[in-house]
């Protein structure tokens, strides 16, 4: 066993020359990071085929227009935090995470407020499933959504094992919370509830076992609060662009739609999350690079990173058919969709790589500047496309944001760093 971990070393540390690229760690973080992704992606799947079995579609619309309006709301949380945090403690600054965690704590009061004036909306306007489900959200959200730092912790010092195995734990207790919703209820009312209880308990519970675990200290973080700021400032209506095409959708074209579309871009988004999960692997190792040594490998990483995505969408688009037929067969008109939704991942690793780029050597001018550009055409093409075509017309657009945004990020990238070696 000795000489066989001696010799895949001996290969890895080989193939570097042509990658240009540490192997070996990208091998170690690779494993687990493949473990994690490859069980919550099961686990995931089990929950789609139980969705499109046992709901109706207009149950499973509801359900997933709530959460999108939902998703708006996250315009009043610190999401630039978690990318702040991780960039500090992969420069040494562990403290940064229980300091942001309290800080974000007072920060979310605002979206708790925001919760429940838009439950009392709507219970004033007679429609007790939103009023009750804003209200369960408005409890639960907030917190989670500051205790979910934990994970941007674990990136900074590369525990991949530990991430990974609390992932799929995670992505276990959500999964159970909502089938037991599925098979005892399947009304929208309790599944909005086990949503947010199971997503809360779990980030609880992770968060308890870190401090426990990895014991960070509290301590000044002045410097990494205020580059989280900056870049929930930047990003700030990133929220409202996630969910404008669900949002649409369902207003304009109704609930039914919306459950046909959201399982169409089911497993080419778990694919999207995987890829960029995998690039996401160099982010601390960016943040102890200078631009000049990214820039002998920028275009190569580009490429590379097509290369992988048209592989992915290759034999997705391959299979999908057959993925439809024996496991969504009532949703066997979001086949088309799906398959045309797969040819963005020939553009997320090469997006991701990009972004995590300008966060790690935090260029805020430029990353404000390339969010702006992209969150005007996104909004564009969603709305025009979204109303005229409905779902088909939110998938050309998300394929054409995808492609538009990788020429915007390298467009911008070489405008900040016009030296290539």
């Amino acid at each position: 066993m000795e000489k066989l971990k001696l010799k895949t070393v001996g290969i890895l540390r080989w193939s570097e020359r042509y990658t240009k690229t540490d192997m070996l760690y990208l091998a170690k973080g690779g494993f687990w990071m493949t473990f994690g992704q490859t069980f919550s992606s099961i686990i995931s799947l089990i929950l789609i085929i139980f969705f499109a079995n046992y709901l109706p579609k207009e149950t499973y619309g509801t359900y997933r227009y709530i959460l999108s309006l939902a998703g708006v709301l996250n315009v009043f949380a610190l999401n630039g935090m978690n990318s702040a945090v991780a960039r500090a403690v992969a420069t040494g600054h562990e403290g940064a995470l229980r300091t942001s965690v309290r800080y974000q704590f007072k920060w979310n009061l605002l979206m708790f407020t925001t919760f429940f004036v838009l439950g009392g909306y709507y219970f004033v306007n007679g429609n007790s499933l939103f009023a009750t489900s804003f209200l369960i959200l408005g409890i639960f959200v907030p917190f989670t959504l500051a205790l979910n730092t934990y994970g941007a912790y674990l990136e900074g010092k590369k525990e991949f094992k530990f991430a990974n195995i609390s992932s799929v734990i995670s992505s276990f207790m959500y999964a159970a919370g909502m089938l037991a919703a599925i098979l005892f209820s399947g009304e929208v009312f309790w599944l909005i509830t086990a949503y947010a209880v199971t997503t809360f308990a779990s980030t609880l519970f992770f968060y308890i076992v870190i401090l426990r675990k990895f014991k960070p200290p509290v301590a000044e973080a002045g410097e990494t609060l205020k580059y989280g700021r900056r870049l929930t400032f930047i990003g700030f209506i990133e929220p409202l662009t996630s969910q404008i095409d669900k949002i649409i959708l369902a207003h304009f074209w109704g609930p039914a739609q919306l459950a046909t579309y959201s399982l169409a871009m089911a497993v080419p988004g778990r694919l999207t999350s995987f890829i960029k999960v995998w690039v996401g692997l160099g982010s601390p190792k960016f943040a102890t690079k200078m631009p000049e040594e990214i820039n002998t490998v920028f275009y190569k990483r580009i490429l590379q990173g097509m290369f992988i995505g048209a592989i992915v969408a290759f034999f997705y688009i391959l299979f999908s058919p057959y993925l439809f037929k024996y496991l969504l067969p009532q949703y066997l008109d979001g086949v088309f969709y799906s398959q045309i939704l797969a040819i963005g991942l020939v553009f997320a690793m090469p997006n991701r790589y990009i972004s995590l780029l300008l966060v790690s050597q935090k260029l805020s001018g430029t990353i404000f500047t390339t969010s702006l550009i992209q969150v005007v055409i996104k909004i564009l093409l969603y709305v025009v496309l979204g109303i005229w075509g409905g779902i088909m017309g939110l998938v050309l657009a998300y394929v054409a944001v995808s492609f538009v945004g990788m020429l915007i990020n390298i467009a911008m990238w070489r405008f900040k760093n016009p030296k290539y070696n």
